[in-house]
């Protein structure tokens, strides 16, 4: 069998009307790149969330791994490869708060995906042969929402990016098969899990039609599943080895294994209602059932951002979406736009282009429309706004100033913690925990960033916590849904020779007994919740690492009752 790559046709050079033509649609690709460089650094913005991210990069440059705390190997963050590129950037450009860095790198990220994504587009329609209307460009920067996550802090403009190169070399393979284009693409489409893991679902989909389109032979093709393998896999042995489970942390804390279809919909409904958004949603459709007529040679082509998009839609609606408005539906809106980004000026594109073009400057003009249902879902610049008191919050200056008292009040060897009302209260800390103090917040990014990394910071919601993460309290604001008690946490980290706390001491909650106190330190010193703690807590060794390796999928599994003395009696057997 023939393993020899396949060689280009020599290019055959442009006659000057279709040079013309060529230079007139780059100017939409430009046109595209700037619009949303130029939208998204006007709405500029972080959250709280962002600055998790800033936290693990001053523990990677200051040596301590990829940990929110000393001496806790907790995964915080679900895009892997966003977390490693701000540790880049951050070493690149010596800085180690890397809060300013991330919204300018997301920004840079989706500039350059819309550009990667129109000319695609327009190579796919025949761009060097035909003028072209930009409808799917038009789709997208209708949105607001789609201006405002270009920064955000987040892995948005990474996501953007990533789709938008794999698209553009799909694209690109139907010109040039050869056996190192189709492992470079194989390797890049792979990246999928490691940018967030629901894109694992793209990337497969992709590199299902990367094998379709270029046909490849056996050996490419083994060579191709090596190169898209090869960092996911890898990666997921050092997550199993060093952190001891499957998935990142917050996967566990949303119960992202669960099915919550009604809030799915709600959470789809609050993105795609208030812009309207079907409208666009239809014409694109009419417009991509017309390319697909016209096109058949063309269709895996095309139709694999869609079924990506719509695999996606399906999937978020199971897992029941998020608490930020619009966030986890933008990847897939975009994916659905791919294919008619850009269009052959026929005249029916042209007036659907214009209904479009009407519909884009109106969706735009309205302003910032207020999720649906407030309780479970956050506009979230516009709640960082009024928090931070800040037009454009980008940095982790603007958001510390509130919660500066915590910083004022560490002292060593204490467990401090904030309550609503913003008063101090402490413990002494257990002797064997390695943070010179542990602070207990609330906004586990503000506190993070306030918080020098020798100081420990236990999350009140559990994206961090390995212990809370895993609490059977149903999901009901994803992310927000389990809070730490404080029975488990004085059990954890308080040091238990220190006086009975009540509430004539210094209580953190009157509520909280002794015997609660006692029921859930048992609790953690039995069975898997035992063996939970020394995953994370044992240090890093080859034993340690093997032992995590081979219990991480059960240890996935463990759920852990929130009410102590239940937990006891689970993993302690009756006393």
């Amino acid at each position: 069998m023939d393993t020899m790559p396949r060689v280009l046709p020599r290019a055959v050079k442009q006659p000057i009307f279709a040079r013309n033509y060529w230079r007139r649609n780059s100017w939409i690709t430009v046109g595209a790149i700037l619009l949303i460089a130029i939208l998204g650094y006007f709405t500029r913005w972080i959250c709280d969330d962002a600055l998790i991210f800033t936290r693990i990069v001053e523990q990677i440059l200051a040596g301590n791994g990829p940990v929110y705390n000393l001496g806790e190997r907790a995964e915080a963050s679900t895009s892997t490869l966003w977390q490693w590129l701000l540790a880049f950037a951050g070493f690149v450009f010596g800085q180690s708060d890397t809060s300013t860095l991330s919204w300018m790198l997301g920004l840079l990220l989706t500039a350059a995906g819309f550009g990667f994504a129109v000319s695609a587009t327009s190579r796919l329609h025949g761009g060097h042969v035909a003028a072209m209307v930009p409808c799917g460009i038009l789709a997208l920067l209708g949105v607001r929402p789609v201006w405002q996550y270009a920064t955000s802090g987040l892995e948005t403009g990474l996501n953007t990016f990533w789709m938008a190169l794999c698209w553009w070399l799909l694209v690109r393979l139907r010109d040039n098969e050869s056996a190192k284009h189709v492992v470079t693409a194989a390797f890049v489409m792979g990246l999928g899990p490691l940018v967030r893991p629901e894109q694992t679902l793209v990337a497969a989909v992709f590199l299902l039609a990367l094998w379709l389109v270029a046909k490849p032979t056996w050996r490419v093709t083994l060579a191709a599943v090596a190169a898209a393998g090869a960092l996911p896999v890898g990666y997921e042995i050092f997550r199993m080895g060093f952190y001891g489970i499957l998935v990142p942390m917050p996967a566990l804390t949303k119960n992202a294994s669960e099915s919550f279809w009604a809030r799915g919909f709600a959470y789809v409904g609050d993105f795609a209602n208030p812009y309207l958004l079907w409208l666009p949603l239809v014409l694109c459709t009419v417009l991509l059932a017309g390319v697909l007529r016209r096109h058949r040679s063309d269709r895996v082509v095309t139709l694999t951002p869609v079924v990506a998009g719509v695999l996606s839609l399906a999937y978020l609606l199971k897992v029941g979406g998020d608490y930020m408005h619009a966030r986890m539906v933008l990847p897939i809106f975009f994916l659905l736009m791919l294919p008619v980004l850009v269009l052959p000026a026929a005249k029916k594109t042209r007036v659907l282009g214009v209904v479009l073009l009407v519909w884009a400057v109106l969706c735009a003009s309205i302003g910032q429309f207020v999720p649906q249902d407030s309780k479970l879902i956050d506009d979230e610049r516009g709640y960082y706004h009024a928090w931070t008191g800040q037009a454009y919050p980008t940095e982790s200056a603007d958001f510390t100033p509130r919660m500066r008292y915590l910083k004022d009040a560490l002292s060593p060897r204490t467990l401090i913690y904030e309550d609503p009302h913003e008063r101090i209260l402490t413990a002494r800390l257990r002797e064997d925990v390695p943070s010179k103090s542990m602070v207990i917040g609330v906004y586990l990014g503000t506190v993070g960033v306030i918080s020098p990394v020798d100081v420990g910071v236990v999350d009140f919601w559990g994206l961090a916590n390995p212990i809370g993460a895993r609490f059977e309290f149903p999901t009901v604001k994803p992310g927000h849904s389990k809070p730490l008690s404080n029975a488990w946490l004085l059990a954890d980290y308080a040091d238990p020779d220190a006086p009975v706390l009540s509430p004539g001491n210094f209580a953190l909650r009157a509520d909280v007994t002794a015997d609660q106190v006692a029921a859930a330190r048992h609790a953690l010193s039995c069975g898997d919740l035992a063996e939970i703690q020394r995953s994370t807590r044992e240090p890093m060794s080859p034993g340690r690492f093997w032992a995590n390796l081979t219990g991480a999928v059960h240890r996935t599994g463990v759920t852990v009752p929130p009410d102590p003395f239940v937990a006891e009696r689970k993993f302690c057997g009756n006393p």
